[in-house]
């Protein structure tokens, strides 16, 4: 059956009464946040503490690039601009970091260990300088050894790697002495002996590829922030001296390192030039000394009117055909470049050597570009990055463009060429005509004056190039030194909000989860959600060890709880007179074993009697037969007995040490108690009972378990269903409650047994009169634990 009472369910859980039990354990939470307070002040104490050091510097690009050249000839020689991103990549290479770390003091570590912590001293922090030959083949590389002072300027070594504590092991050695060991040779010298009293001295050899890798890892680059074209550096680190000075160093490293690229470049310019001046320079010797023992052997001879004509636009001719012989040049060494899969020199700029032609320039600053990218992308990176297949494909795509350019290019230039070796045939036909002295003259300074124009034009073009790279300057200018910004590690004010929070936040979350895992009835208010049935009373938890209300103060709070049920009994019976109907069946009854029946029926039953009625305690359940001895009672001769007949009435019922009250035991156990109940003798018995006595207490099997106890139910004038706080499960009630809406049980009221009033959601009420002096236990005298609990 459906059970057709739905009480308003205000949340999923009592929020009043989470509330109140944290209230009520107030001392969990006070715990939490002294232990949490506590760990948090340790962890700030014992935590090394670590500092974020800053740095930022500007990119100038190509702003400045070439610019006395620019000033001079009207171009920008060296042009080699790079992205704020290939930037940041190319300052936390690997191989940047270890030309920082070359210019520094960083091979040795020195650390001193206190009571708790492992601190880096760094420079005059440090009480020792090790100087060691990094040549060696046997360098103990990040090997930590322990320095102990001996006696006068004496010294002994120590390690926990195994091999170099045996190399070490039962050795003295002295401050400011060389030794070897194997092949590491090493000194160490003494700088203040301060540090070495209550603490221990420590040193460990870095290995600089390692130290560099680590140094480039930990490196953190961003942008400045806004349109400027500045990186911000970061390092963080327990050393921030240290970290001060590596940042420092590397922005001169980077710095060095953009104006080593820009002068490459030049010094590649002036070699190229350099190879060919050479070249030039050879057959301008040959020729010019051909031209002098010419002169020698014809010295009174000179030329013609016709003869100077033909010369001059021979020369001419020439001259052009020099400017055409050098790109040709150019272009046998572009094609030679591009040819090499991966070449280690910088292109030369086309515009360098003179030629002008604007897709060529513009392919070749691409190239270099791409290259560049390439160059910085790669390191440290896998070969099957997609970003790198990009940039590699692009620069297959750009040399191609560049060689399908310079095949037109160079046939371009041939054609000048034949046209002019053309035209100057045309004008050496014009020798002929001439005396052969003359002619043989006239050719001799054709080819000094060819000679003579390649060499002036190279040299012209040299001296642009010595003028740029002279000019040149770094694109990098440091905005900031290196400072400490900020300590990141440990945040006191953040550390105890946390702990302050997990320290409060821990209990609550213990008392939560028990509130919504546990499925037991806690309070009144529970009650009401789950049944419409009265509530009879609350009995208070008793602290005693007797349960008996006859060995209690009358004034206990126990035996007030019971005086309060006795008089709601009364009004449930419907009458206060019970001479005139006969004696009243009170059905004492719960769920499972352990919720107090027994406890209240022989409570309720003493503290009736005490009244002047006639009361009689029965023991219906014949399952578990009770043990009366506390009322006097020893017999074991009961109920069981008598509905199987064995026994007379008279010899079941016992006088207790309480007047007015008797006791009907269990008796034997029978094999079949449901049946006795049922009979016919039960029913003569029950009449019988109510002739005698005013009130009949009947403690019954459970409800939830047997259905000893609903047999009785129908046949009592009221029936008392025991709940105990935090026993009770609360899918009881629904049951109890279903029950009651199909009739089977009636007059019913709870009865909340062994409550604790401070775990309800009210301060006053049924709990009232506690600590007031009203009751027995008010006037005794609490430990001071219970007295800080409340």
């Amino acid at each position: 059956m459906e059970s057709t009472f739905n009480p308003e369910e205000n949340s999923f859980i009592d929020f009043k009464a989470l509330l109140n039990s944290a209230i009520s354990k107030w001392y969990l939470f006070v715990l939490g946040a002294v232990i949490a307070l506590s760990a948090a002040y340790l962890v700030n104490r014992y935590t090394v503490p670590q500092y974020e050091v800053s740095s930022s510097v500007m990119f100038s690009g190509d702003a400045n690039n070439g610019a006395a050249a620019a000033l001079l000839y009207g171009n920008e020689m060296f042009k080699g601009a790079q992205g704020l991103t290939n930037e940041s990549i190319l300052l936390k290479t690997k191989t940047l970091a270890r030309k920082t770390l070359d210019k520094l003091d960083f091979q040795v570590s020195y650390y001193i260990q206190g009571n708790v912590l492992l601190l880096e001293a760094y420079k005059s922090e440090a009480p020792i300088h090790v100087v060691f030959d990094s040549t060696g083949a046997d360098v103990p590389y990040d090997v930590l050894f322990k320095i102990s002072l001996a006696d006068g300027d004496n010294y002994i070594l120590s390690s926990e790697n195994l091999t170099w504590n045996k190399k070490v092991a039962g050795k003295t050695f002295k401050f400011g002495q060389s030794y070897l060991l194997d092949d590491f040779a090493f000194t160490v010298n003494l700088i203040k002996p301060e540090p070495f009293t209550g603490n221990e001295i420590l040193f460990k050899i870095n290995n600089l590829d390692d130290l560099a890798k680590r140094y480039a890892s930990n490196l953190s680059v961003a942008p400045y922030g806004g349109d400027a074209s500045a990186l911000v550096f970061t390092v963080a680190g327990t050393t921030p001296k240290k970290d001060i000075d590596y940042l420092n160093a590397h922005m001169e490293t980077y710095k060095q390192n953009n104006l080593d690229i820009k002068n490459a470049k030049a010094t590649g310019t002036l070699s190229f030039i350099d190879m060919q001046l050479q070249q030039i320079s050879d057959s301008l010797y040959f020729i010019e000394s051909r031209l002098e023992d010419f002169k020698k052997r014809n010295a009174a001879m000179d030329l013609s009117a016709a003869g100077a004509q033909v010369a001059g636009e021979l020369q001419s001719l020439e001259q052009k055909k020099a400017e055409l012989l050098m790109n040709s040049r150019y272009y046998d060494y572009l094609s030679t470049y591009l040819s090499k899969e991966n070449p280690e020199e910088l292109i030369q700029a086309p515009a360098t050597l003179g030629i002008s032609d604007p897709v060529l320039n513009a392919l070749v600053s691409q190239l270099v570009s791409l290259q560049t990218e390439l160059s910085v992308a790669s390191t440290g990176q896998g070969q099957e990055n997609p970003a790198i297949k990009l940039k590699r494909q692009q620069l297959n795509e750009v040399r191609a463009s560049l060689l399908e350019n310079l095949e037109s290019l160079e046939e371009a230039n041939q054609i000048g060429l034949r046209n002019l070796n053309q035209r100057i045939n045309k004008a050496a036909a014009e020798l002929q005509k001439l005396p052969s002295s003359e002619r043989q003259l006239i050719n001799i300074q054709r080819l000094y004056n060819l000679s003579e124009n390649l060499y002036v034009f190279l040299m012209e073009k040299r001296a642009e190039a010595g003028i740029s790279k002279a000019a040149n300057t770094s694109d990098v200018t440091i905005l900031k030194e290196a400072s400490v910004s900020k300590q990141t590690a440990p945040l006191p004010l953040r550390n105890y909000g946390i702990a302050l929070a997990i320290g409060l936040g821990l209990p609550f979350a213990f008392i939560f989860l028990k509130e919504l895992m546990n499925n037991k009835v806690h309070t009144v208010e529970e009650i009401a959600k789950h049944t419409q049935l009265p509530l009879l009373g609350l009995v208070g938890h008793n602290k005693k060890e007797d349960n008996l209300l006859a060995n209690l103060s009358p004034k206990s709070a126990l035996a007030e709880a019971f005086r309060t049920v006795r008089s709601n009994l009364r009004y449930m019976t419907g009458v206060t007179d019970t001479t005139t109907e006969g004696g009243k069946i009170i059905v004492i009854t719960s769920s499972i074993s352990g919720e107090g029946k027994t406890f209240s029926a022989k409570n309720l039953a003493y503290i009736i009697s005490i009244s002047g009625e006639r009361t009689l305690l029965v023991n219906a359940d014949m399952r578990k037969p009770n043990n009366n001895t506390d009322l006097g009672v020893n017999s074991s001769t009961g109920l069981s007995n008598y509905l199987a007949g064995h026994a007379a009435l008279e010899n079941v019922i016992n006088t207790t040490i309480q007047e007015n009250l008797h006791v009907l035991p269990s008796g034997d156990i029978p094999p079949n108690p449901s049946e006795l109940l049922l009979s016919n003798r039960m029913s003569d018995l029950i009449v019988e009972l109510k002739t005698r006595y005013d009130y009949i207490i009947m403690d019954t099997p459970p409800v939830g378990i047997l259905s000893d106890g609903l047999e009785l139910m129908q046949i009592s004038d009221a029936n008392v269903f025991m709940v105990r706080q935090d026993y009770t499960i609360r899918d009881f009630l629904k049951n109890v409650q279903l029950q009651h809406e199909s009739g089977k049980i009636r007059n019913t009221a709870i009865l909340f047994n062994d409550v604790d009033y401070k775990k309800l959601n009210y301060g006053y009420g049924y709990g009232y009169g506690y600590g007031y002096g009203y009751y027995a236990e008010d006037n005794e005298t609490k430990s001071w634990w219970k007295r800080i609990r409340g």
